[in-house]
């Protein structure tokens, strides 16, 4: 089989079934039942339909539903074998009696986890969805890689855009270019979210001043949509000339995803604009500096509001008044979705966090703007994996 993907590391996956495999002794759980793409990608290396199931004393076993011979070549695991018979499932794996088997309870689907515990029995499945997020959300040198990789892909894009977008040209009509323009330099495509009824229809949201809805969906500024069914998005009104827009664009390399937002004008930015964007560049900064291992981000969320107040601009700060949303920031990795979140109850940062945040403003109807970047904590300064211009004139 010729080589048409990159290989996630064998010494990357074992230090991986290593960590949870301490993380199931230390929770008092026999075994991990791993449903999701993404668990499966992650402690698997090929994202496959079927399940991986990995033991506390380390031991790891793929059962792969279709395409066995592609999970043969390129998963670096030694016991991968055909999913079988559904209701074989445990008795596949050799599930030991009495076992108690962690499973993903916040995204299985209620029919199937219920399925899944009558042919379990007497084994127990329990919710170890925090577990597996938890250890994903500490990012090794090699997805510290990737999804720099994927934000330098965005970098360009941005640049890019300026080369394309005009006046009199439609929100989706900017999107398509962009989105083409991703896939035809490397950009792997699918972007995956944890959320239920969440999902990414483009690689990169064009959102208007005149279409700036609020957060109809998952982010401050969602834009209108193309239909009822999916209220959020590009819609095909025309960018206009000297109003903003942003561009909310994610980055994939090798299922590794990046979050960037930048603001754009066809035209110039009047001195409100330009006096708005100095305030979210001043929030940038100020994040820049507090980012670090150990930093409490409940408390930095009071930090970056107080500063949002200092700077005249908290009415329109992540929405407008009563309608804010309630984080500044999220983890990125194989989801866009992944903790940490900076939000009021945030946990203390550590070193391998990825988090992407995202000061926007907006007045719905009249106007967005929006700075976001992607940052990777360390013990000392965070490292800012974004590196295009905050916002530009076209």
């Amino acid at each position: 089989m010729s080589e048409v993907y990159s290989r996630i590391p064998k010494k990357e996956i074992e230090n991986r079934i290593q960590k949870l495999s301490t993380k199931l002794h230390e929770n008092n759980l026999d075994a991990a039942l791993l449903l999701s793409i993404q668990e499966i990608y992650y402690y698997s290396g090929v994202g496959l339909n079927g399940a991986v199931y990995v033991t506390s004393d380390g031991n790891a076993t793929y059962l792969v539903k279709r395409n066995l011979e592609l999970a043969k070549a390129y998963s670096p695991l030694d016991d991968i074998r055909e999913y079988g018979r559904q209701s074989a499932l445990f008795q596949n794996l050799k599930a030991e009696d009495d076992s108690r088997i962690g499973v993903e309870e916040d995204i299985v689907s209620y029919s199937f986890l219920s399925y899944l515990k009558t042919k379990a029995s007497p084994s127990e499945l329990v919710d170890a969805s925090n577990i597996f997020r938890t250890i994903r959300s500490i990012k090794s040198k090699f997805e510290v890689q990737q999804i720099e990789t994927a934000a330098g892909i965005i970098d360009e894009m941005m640049t890019y855009c300026t080369e394309v977008a005009t006046p009199d040209m439609t929100e989706i009509d900017l999107v398509s270019r962009l989105d083409s323009w991703l896939l035809e330099h490397n950009h792997a495509g699918n972007i995956t979210t944890r959320g239920f009824n969440t999902g990414m229809l483009h690689y990169s949201y064009v959102v208007s001043s005149d279409t700036s809805s609020l957060n109809s969906f998952f982010t401050p500024v969602s834009g209108q949509g193309l239909s009822l069914k999916y209220p959020y998005g590009p819609t095909r009104r025309k960018l206009g000339r000297n109003k903003p827009f942003i561009v909310d664009a994610c980055g994939n390399c090798n299922g590794y995803v990046s979050d960037t937002t930048r603001t754009f004008v066809c035209g110039t930015f009047d001195s409100q604009h330009l006096e708005y964007l100095a305030a979210l560049t001043e929030i940038k900064e100020y994040l820049s500096k507090e980012l670090v291992s150990g930093r409490n981000l409940g408390v930095l969320f009071s930090d970056v509001w107080k500063l949002a107040n200092e700077l005249e601009v908290a009415e329109m700060f992540m929405g407008e008044p009563n309608n804010h949303v309630a984080f500044i920031g999220h983890g990125v990795g194989l989801e866009l979705d992944e903790p940490p979140i900076l939000y009021a109850r945030g946990p203390d940062l550590e070193a391998g966090h990825i988090i992407a945040c995202e000061p926007k403003l907006v007045i719905p109807t009249q106007l967005v703007l929006g700075i976001e970047d992607t940052f990777h904590i360390t013990s000392s300064k965070p490292e800012i994996l974004t590196h295009a211009t905050e916002y530009f004139e076209i």
